[in-house]
């Protein structure tokens, strides 16, 4: 009597099951037939975006695992070191969504593993097979481990591999691009979607909409339209490439030219202002251009740093300044102000050592008379302009810096570089991060350069 009452369960469910699942489950029977006919290569170049490593070849462990011996702490990797350990110290956000989506696998909730652990993600982190890829994919969305990914889960990962690869536009636009991801894979608004949508999506996207909905009439009019919507003419084909690229990057335009104009500015404002003292009868051009490369030098060494401060740029990302600035570009402003800082030090001590020095040391008793009262009244050496706190100060600020950019540099920060021991300390990231803190010392020689 009990088993009859609960066949008659089971059947009033079926009659009342949800039409919309019902339509996604019979695409999913279809699409799993349709699977069996695709081939794996076809696969996996629909897979190319998800991972850009190459094979876990025995010299790629190695490299991880002595990363693992200098950052490990009693035999145990911790959760926020293990990007900086399998090479992905630049993503360190995007590494840890990773990591724990692998030990959300073993059913462990966990914040250190061990080599043999670290092997086991290694290994799975480079498989180039679709299906592994494909997993780790899903698993890093589906965070709440409910088999599902909402609209929510799959912008989160947009950011997040948008802040690995530096994509700061697609970063900005996460928020539609998932909006549209949802509307095309879950017509049914069900408000998540399956590993299987998501794979066939990336096998091939149109098969896929076969089975979901027809294009609606305006993207069939749009795709049908496209040809006659390009400019047939040169230029016009080059005001709409200036257009776009107005559209894209305007917020970046401003930035970079208000500080261009304010660096022009103010080496020409100094330039006049030495271009009109009685030095400039002594040194002629030197000293206005070493000069008003000197004024660059105190506004890049003031802004080197703010591209960097992450709280302040995570506030400044919540205030609607984020309308009119690029906050997502900061590492590559950092970095262009790093190279304008180079240059003025080029201009400055080159002007210094190989031009007004000279002048001012081979100067006429008459010329010399003009701003002798700056050397109380006795003629310098060019030995001792070297080594005078001017001199000592700006070599060793030269040096510091020197030091600090070659690090830098990507065959150093990348550890591409195989040096001998113990010159190979000097790569990697460690090397980098450390010999960054030297600006510390560098803004302290600054101070005391620039008084005299």
């Amino acid at each position: 009597m009990s088993s009859a009452s609960a066949e008659s369960v089971t059947a009033a469910s079926a009659a009342v099951e949800d039409p919309l699942v019902t339509a996604r489950n019979a695409r999913k029977m279809r699409v799993k037939l349709e699977r069996t006919r695709s081939s794996a290569q076809r696969a996996l170049k629909g897979l190319r975006f998800i991972s850009k490593s190459g094979e876990a070849t025995e010299e790629l462990w190695r490299k991880v695992e002595e990363r693992f011996n200098v950052l490990a702490k009693d035999g145990l990797l911790a959760r926020e070191d293990f990007g900086e350990c399998i090479g992905m110290e630049d993503s360190k956000e995007f590494a840890v969504c990773i990591f724990d989506a692998l030990v959300r696998r073993k059913e462990r909730r966990v914040s250190s593993i061990n080599r043999e652990e670290l092997h086991e993600f290694w290994l799975q982190i480079s498989d180039q097979s679709f299906d592994a890829r494909l997993q780790i994919f899903f698993d890093m969305a589906d965070s709440n481990e409910d088999g599902r990914i909402t609209r929510e889960e799959v912008q989160e990962l947009i950011m997040l591999s948008a802040s690995a690869n530096k994509l700061s536009k697609l970063k900005e636009q996460a928020e539609g691009y998932a909006a549209l991801i949802m509307e095309e894979l879950d017509p049914e608004n069900l408000g998540y979607i399956e590993l299987w949508q998501l794979e066939m999506l990336l096998l091939e996207k149109d098969r896929y909409m076969n089975y979901s909905r027809q294009l609606s009439t305006a993207s069939v009019n749009w795709s049908q339209n496209m040809t006659d919507l390009r400019p047939k003419n040169e230029i016009q084909r080059f005001c709409r490439t200036l257009q776009c690229l107005a559209l894209e990057y305007w917020r970046r335009g401003w930035i970079l030219l208000l500080w261009l104009v304010t660096t022009a500015c103010l080496f020409a404002w100094k330039f006049y202002l030495y271009r009109n003292r009685s030095t400039f009868q002594v040194m002629s051009y030197c000293i206005p251009i070493a000069k008003g490369a000197a004024e660059t030098l105190k506004l890049n060494m003031a802004l080197i740093l703010l591209p960097v401060c992450r709280n302040t740029l995570t506030w400044l990302r919540s205030t609607g300044a984020r309308k009119f600035v690029p906050f997502d570009d900061n590492i590559n402003f950092h970095k262009i102000i790093a190279f304008a800082i180079a240059v003025g030090i080029a201009v400055h001590a080159g002007n210094h050592l190989a031009c007004d020095f000279p002048l001012l040391v081979n100067s006429s008793p008459e010329k010399f008379s003009l701003i002798s009262s700056d050397f109380h009244n006795k003629r310098p050496t060019y030995k001792s302009l070297l080594t005078g706190v001017e001199g000592v100060t700006g070599i060793s600020m030269v040096v510091l810096m020197a030091i600090s950019f070659t690090l830098a540099t990507h065959h150093f920060r990348r550890n591409a570089l195989r040096l001998p021991s113990p010159f190979n300390r000097l790569t990697g990231f460690n090397a980098f991060w450390y010999s960054h803190h030297l600006f510390g010392l560098v803004y302290v020689l600054l101070l005391v350069h620039g008084t005299f």
